[in-house]
């Protein structure tokens, strides 16, 4: 399953937690277990909340703004 959550996320995009669980036919609570899971090995990391403005941000056209929850991005590597 951190496979498949994994493919998903490379996939592009931004997800809410409980999106990926219906996706995934799981809970939130496992897909945030699975996300901290794939930071422990290096495959994602939280990032804190946005210093930008959402008019200037690049990020804009895929934001979920306002979304409660930590905010996940790929590594880089």
């Amino acid at each position: 399953m951190l496979e498949e959550l994994l493919r998903i996320l490379r996939a592009g995009g931004t997800h809410r937690v409980a999106d990926l669980a219906r996706a995934l036919d799981t809970t939130p609570a496992l897909v945030e277990m699975m996300l901290e899971e794939l930071a422990r090995r290096g495959y994602v990391r939280p990032v804190a909340a946005c210093p930008e403005e959402c008019a200037s941000c690049p990020l804009a056209d895929q934001c979920i703004p306002a979304q409660p929850g930590k905010v996940w991005v790929l590594a880089e590597g």
